[in-house]
């Protein structure tokens, strides 16, 4: 048997020594949101709502531990999840993950693998798409709501039996809260990465009949205003520590994992019992930074009386200022029973009886501190259980009533005003697929309970919801509230000079070049024709001008219009031409000699062969030119790659012109000896004994790698 040490808060353990989770190197955690997102949604809010959840977990303080996001496109389109190296979040929308065969109740899972000390190899985040319907404003599973849920376990905890927690174990398309932490979540950080000194509750639970201890016993402790702050369970030697705690005055109490949530709902490596009575065992103070023995608590045999179910929706919401009704299901829940919350600032309304549920409202006293309650039911005899954190108590719903202004380039850059009701410090702002965040660098500044202001960040293109997400998760939305327009952006032209007469053909490289109310303009002046190939690519015809520049060159659509400053000048000399190359082949080996003929020749500075004929990058310079007459030059070809390449003669005024297709290199087959050289192309692999047993060892050590880890896939329902 492994002795293993009383740990804080509820966390995932190796199943065979009981080590707990974590991971070795806190400070930067990756994660990669895969680029294909969620089906169910179109306008990319499931990024966003999938980056909030990644700040939520981030916003904790005295904490070492940090979600760091890998931005990298190319780590974005991988879907290897299976893989090392790599922690994505994905929607599984096939199950080609294995995860969710037809009907399964999982909407989402988080398979880690880990070493036998427990530390954290690799963690990913799968989502059940192809059973579930998810979203970002009420159509379904709550993205936020489900991946704040998930990363918890990528972060080492298990799920736990404070039932109003992010880490509770089943979720419901109508609940929205577990968006944010409960303070239990937060003292789990702070005690498993501490940045710092905090305060510890420890002790052991007995049975009062017989002094045997209790394992899987839930102990958790209140604040002084009755708020649940932490919870966690007791090991196989009936002993608890509750760790990261503030200073304060708390309340202790033992409840069983009985119900809604039970052993089935934890991982591997814990034993529960939960034939007790819940126990309040008193009140603990503690100074900041210190740990605090409480001895031996002591708890009554199993009573008939339980309160909570799975079916129940949790947590309860209940707004300050407000009445809320609300049903909880349990057993013994008969006339003559009582029930009470942890604060009793708040009453407790029109309690109904009925065996197996009560029903009753909660009327919460105006500007009430938000946090968890819990619900104490006691019998005519005197039994008592405890729900444990099953209130929430949230302000109102933000509202958001304008945004000033309404649209704006989709470049970014420019102020917005948010105006409303119920912002709070510490809000969040979703808009065109970014998130806001309240005193953060590059976030937003809540000024007052009615307003917002932020810098636009780039965003996407068209009408946009303004939302504002309180901290405790709950949000208000301007649906269509704001509009990016899609205002071109020019990044390139070629050439970069033409003839003052006009007649050069430009191409203009950039982006959102949209059809309607397109027109080009150099140096203010309307050009023409101009010929919309794409929305990344334009042709225009010159119109020409008084020699001169650099000219600023501008693409206007009906969303706004783009500029290249200083990229195109009119020169006096007409536009050179290629008309032939003579001969047409030569060795891509380079230094043989041809003859370009073509129109306005004599002043060229540069040869290029196989250039990019958009930009007029790239290709291969030719080593040597000699201008043998206006309309004549000879070239010396230099090293290229075999086959057929375009011609591209540029003056020094840089007007330039082409000759499509109009040449081609032969393969260069060199004389006499020299060294082995293996070029790999897609899709081969070179032979040879050597080059298998390397990768045969690449394969033998991934192999091996895997089976010093330990896997854990955690796939316990979220229904």
């Amino acid at each position: 048997m492994v002795a293993v040490a009383v740990i804080a808060h509820v966390r995932l353990r190796h199943p065979d020594n009981g080590n707990p989770l974590f991971w070795a190197a806190p400070e930067s955690v990756g994660v990669v949101i895969q680029a294909e997102g969620s089906d169910d949604v179109a306008d990319g809010s499931d990024e966003a709502a999938l980056r909030g959840a990644i700040a939520t977990w981030n916003g904790v303080s005295d904490t070492t531990v940090r979600l760091v996001e890998d931005n990298d496109p190319a780590q974005q389109e991988r879907t290897d999840w299976e893989q090392f190296g790599i922690n994505l979040m994905l929607f599984d929308e096939d199950n080609s993950s294995g995860y969710f065969p037809q009907g399964s109740s999982a909407v989402a899972i988080t398979p880690v693998w880990f070493y036998s000390d427990g530390r954290i190899a690799g963690a990913d985040v799968l989502f059940n798409g192809g059973s579930y319907t998810f979203s970002t404003d009420g159509g379904g599973f709550d993205i936020q709501d489900v991946a704040t849920h998930e990363l918890g376990h990528l972060l080492g905890l298990d799920h736990t039996g404070f039932v109003g927690g992010t880490m509770y174990p089943y979720v419901d398309p109508s609940v929205i809260l577990h968006r944010s932490l409960a303070r239990d979540e937060e003292h789990a950080l702070r005690a498993i990465y501490s940045a710092g000194s905090t305060a510890s509750i420890s002790g052991s639970v007995e049975r009062a009949s017989d002094g045997t201890p209790l394992a899987g016993a839930q102990v958790a402790v209140r604040d002084a205003a009755g708020r649940t702050v932490s919870a966690n369970l007791t090991d196989t030697a009936g002993a608890f520590l509750l760790g990261g705690l503030d200073g304060g005055t708390y309340e202790l109490y033992a409840d069983p994992l009985d119900a809604p949530v039970s052993a089935a709902n934890l991982g591997a490596s814990w034993t529960i019992q939960t034939d007790f009575e819940s126990t309040v065992h008193g009140h603990v103070t503690l100074a900041p930074g210190a740990s605090v023995d409480v001895g031996v608590v002591i708890v009554g045999d199993d009573v008939a009386i339980d309160l909570g179910r799975n079916t129940d929706r949790y947590p309860l919401r209940c707004v300050s200022g407000q009445t809320s009704d609300h049903s909880v299901r349990g057993a013994g829940l008969v006339p003559g029973s009582t029930l009470s919350c942890s604060d009793p600032s708040l009453s407790l309304v029109g309690v109904t009886w009925y065996s197996n549920r009560v029903t009753f409202g909660v009327q919460v006293p105006a500007q009430a501190a938000p946090g968890h309650l819990d619900l104490v039911v006691a019998g005519a005899g005197g039994d008592i259980d405890i729900l444990t954190g099953c209130l929430e108590i949230t302000p109102p719903d933000p509202a958001v009533l304008f945004v000033s202004p309404n649209q704006g380039d989709n470049g970014g850059g420019f102020p917005l005003t948010i105006t409303g009701s119920g912002f709070r410090s510490g809000a969040r702002v979703v808009l065109g697929g970014i998130v806001y965040e309240d005193g953060v660098p590059s976030g937003c500044s809540v000024v007052a309970d009615t307003t917002i202001e932020l810098t636009a960040l780039p965003g996407v293109g068209g009408l946009s919801d303004v939302v504002v997400i309180d901290p405790s998760g709950v949000e208000g939305r301007l649906e269509n509230g704001f509009e990016f327009f899609d205002v071109p952006s020019v990044q390139s032209v070629f050439p970069l000079a033409g003839q003052a007469e006009g007649g050069t053909q430009l191409v203009l490289v950039g982006e959102h070049f949209k059809r309607r109310g397109l027109a080009v303009r150099i140096g203010g002046i309307d050009q023409g024709p101009v010929e919309w190939v794409s929305r990344e690519k334009l042709f225009v015809t010159t119109a020409g001008g008084t020699p001169s520049g650099p000219l600023t060159i501008e693409v206007q659509t009906d969303d706004g219009v783009g500029t290249i400053v200083g990229a195109f000048r009119y020169a006096h000399a007409a536009d050179p031409s290629v008309s032939g190359v003579a001969p047409g082949v030569a060795s891509a080996g380079g230094g043989e000699t041809i003859t370009i003929v073509g129109a306005d020749l004599d002043d060229i500075q540069a040869v290029v062969f196989a250039a990019n004929l958009e930009t007029g990058l790239g290709g291969f310079p030719a080593p040597s030119i000699t201008v043998l007459g206006p309309n004549e030059l000879s070239v010396t070809t230099p090293v290229a790659i075999a086959g057929v390449a375009s011609v591209l003669v540029q003056s020094a005024t840089g007007q330039s012109g082409i000759l499509e297709a109009g040449f081609s290199f032969s393969e260069f087959v060199p004389e006499g000896g020299g060294g082995c050289h293996t070029v790999l192309v897609d899709g081969a692999r070179p032979g040879g004994s050597g080059q298998g047993a390397c990768w045969l060892a690449l394969v033998l050590l991934a192999v091996q790698r895997t089976q010093r880890l330990a896997r854990r896939r955690i796939a316990i329902p979220i229904e």
